[in-house]
């Protein structure tokens, strides 16, 4: 069997494979026919050619052999040679370009190359020049820049970037190899630069100590106060700090300067003591403050500590401060509360004498008590009220702290005031009375007067009414009874006659005269309505009198005669006399 691999681009059916070899096997036919077949196995790959004549079958001799025998697997091998043939006459792909990946083989310490390896994959047919970037972080001596690295055919090869040693102290840097872009090789996507790390190997300089100084917390006055004075670095040598004390109070302390060795461990105690006398005082406190010197630096945040030193003694006794608070206004009927406390608390029970006072008729028991405050330091005192059935003025009760043995009374609280509330209704309000026309009339016409009573009286209230008028209309005048409901208003109606004289208008006025149940008005508490005259003049008989004015007679005489009456002279006018109501002369004129 053949193991050359087929033309590139094109695989053949196996299953046509598999029916070719199975006729090459049939020796029965004669050896043209497993010559033909083994022909196309050597076309296909599948024959080296040993015993076959002719070589390798083409796809047009397999169509004449497909046209002279009637055969489907004829059919199957034009087309498997003719795909073949096809696929060998195509230009082969080119081979793909190498990928170049860098990698660093580790850190280093200076004055030791750093080495890097290059990588092609596939490895390149031939030599293939790389350009790598290096870069450096740090002052080692890197020749930073540009290099080509030359892989070989084996698909590897080493780029040695070499550093110095100095003697400088200085932070640790790094050195980087960069794949850049080329021609015939792409780039790694992820190993397309490499970073070794570089060590600096000089000792630090010589730093000089910085001082600081912590308390251990306060004390209590006859414990020593206790500071740690500590060197950063810790010195090489013993190394002497100057320190201030200083204090606050009376505490027995040692101020002054004081020095204070720091071996090399680097920390050393400062012990400040203090007496413990019998005086009750404020508390106080210790400060250290490390003073400048030499061979260290003071620390700008903890140059200075400071240790409170507290207090042991009893204070003196205190007279007690007695106030008085109220727990707010009450309704009569209800208890005041008050509440009396001594500031600070009494060390046994505290009488307190008390004055009780009240504002208002509330049943209040006033005068002077006594409340005892127990060693809790506050007791109530409550002043009981009565509720009655009184409207009244709201009234109060207060109670005074007087002075007294064992305490002094508050200057801003000695004394407290509760409200007491009435809570009986007020007695319903007197009802305001006034009355009004509904206007003038004609005589005959009765005159109407409204009383109302503000506000509306709770039952029917009789009011008093007095009726008075002016010129002859028959008015029924005097004193009167009105009687106004529980709706608060009434009208009470004034008739007037229509007689036939002529007179001079009048008017009736209807006033309110005070009473029991209610007030009268001040701005309406009378009306007046005005009653005019409805019948014509008068006219005198006979001739004009000598006064000027005519008579009833000479008006009736003339009417009898068939005569007008007029102010103006005209044809067949006489002058009768002056009219009573103008003062003008009236003419007797004929009726025409």
């Amino acid at each position: 069997a053949d193991d050359d691999d087929p033309p590139l681009g094109y695989t053949v059916d196996p299953q046509v494979v598999t029916k070719v070899r199975a006729l090459a096997a049939q020796t029965h036919h004669g050896t043209a026919h497993v010559n033909r077949w083994n022909r196309v196995l050597v076309a296909f790959g599948e024959h080296d050619g040993t015993g076959v004549t002719g070589g390798a079958m083409t796809a047009a001799q397999a169509q004449q052999m497909a046209n002279i025998h009637s055969s489907p697997v004829w059919d199957e091998v034009v087309a498997e040679l003719t795909a073949l043939e096809a696929a060998a006459s195509a230009t082969p792909p080119p081979p793909p370009k190498p990928e170049v990946s860098i990698t660093s083989s580790g850190g280093v310490t200076e004055g030791t190359a750093v080495v890097f390896t290059l990588t092609a994959s596939p490895a390149p047919a031939s030599a293939l020049p790389v350009s790598v970037a290096v870069a450096a972080v740090g002052d080692y001596g890197v020749a930073a820049g540009a290099r080509t690295v030359t892989i070989p055919t084996s698909g590897s090869a080493t780029l040695t970037v070499t550093t110095t040693d100095d003697s400088t102290d200085e932070a640790d840097g790094s050195v980087t190899a960069t794949v850049n872009t080329g021609t015939g090789y792409t780039v790694s996507s992820t190993a397309g630069a490499a970073t070794a790390a570089v060590a600096d190997n000089d000792d630090p300089p010589v730093v000089t100590p910085e001082v600081s100084i912590t308390s251990s917390g306060g004390v209590t006055e006859g414990t020593a106060a206790v500071f740690t004075v500590a060197a950063s670095p810790a010195p090489a040598a013993d190394l002497d700090v100057s320190v201030t004390v200083a204090a606050v109070g009376d505490y027995g302390v040692a101020a002054g300067a004081r020095t204070v060795t720091i071996p090399t461990s680097g920390s050393a105690t400062l012990t400040v003591s203090t007496t413990d006398d019998s005086t009750d005082e404020v508390d106080g406190s210790v400060t250290a403050t490390v003073n400048t010197g030499t061979g260290y630096t003071v620390s700008s945040t903890a140059g200075a500590a400071t240790a409170a030193v507290a207090d042991n003694d009893d204070p003196p006794v205190v007279t007690p401060e007695v106030s008085i608070t109220s727990s707010g206004g009450v309704t009569e009927g209800t208890a005041a509360v008050f509440t009396v406390t001594a500031s600070p608390a009494p060390a046994s029970a505290l009488p307190v004498k008390v004055t009780v006072s009240a504002s208002g008729d509330y049943g209040v028991a006033a005068g002077a008590r006594t409340v005892t405050i127990p060693t809790s330091g506050s007791a109530t005192l409550t002043v009981a009220t009565t509720d009655d059935s009184t409207d009244e003025v709201d009234g109060s009760v207060t109670a005074t702290v007087n002075t007294g043995t064992g305490y002094t009374v508050s200057s801003t609280a000695g004394a407290a005031t509760a409200a007491v509330a009435d809570d009986d209704d007020p007695p319903p309000p007197t009802p305001e009375v006034s009355i009004t026309s509904s206007g003038g009339v004609t005589e005959g016409t009765a005159v109407v007067f409204t009383l109302t009573a503000s506000p509306a009286p709770a039952s029917a209230l009789t009011v008093k009414v007095t009726v008075s008028a002016s010129g002859n209309y028959g008015a029924a005048t005097g004193a009167r009874t009105v009687t106004v409901p529980t709706s608060g208003s009434v009208t009470l109606s004034v008739a007037t006659t229509d007689d036939s004289a002529d007179e001079a208008d009048g008017s009736v006025t209807a006033t309110v005269n005070t009473g029991t149940g209610y007030t009268v008005s001040s701005t309406a508490g009378a009306a007046t309505a005005a009653v005019a005259d409805d019948d014509p003049a008068s006219s005198n008989s006979g001739s004009p009198v000598e006064n000027g004015d005519i008579t009833l007679g000479q008006l009736m005489a003339a009417f009898s005669e068939g005569h007008w009456f007029a102010y103006e002279n005209g044809p067949g006018c006489t002058p009768l006399g002056q009219g009573i109501a103008t003062g003008q002369t009236v003419y007797k004129c004929p009726d025409n």
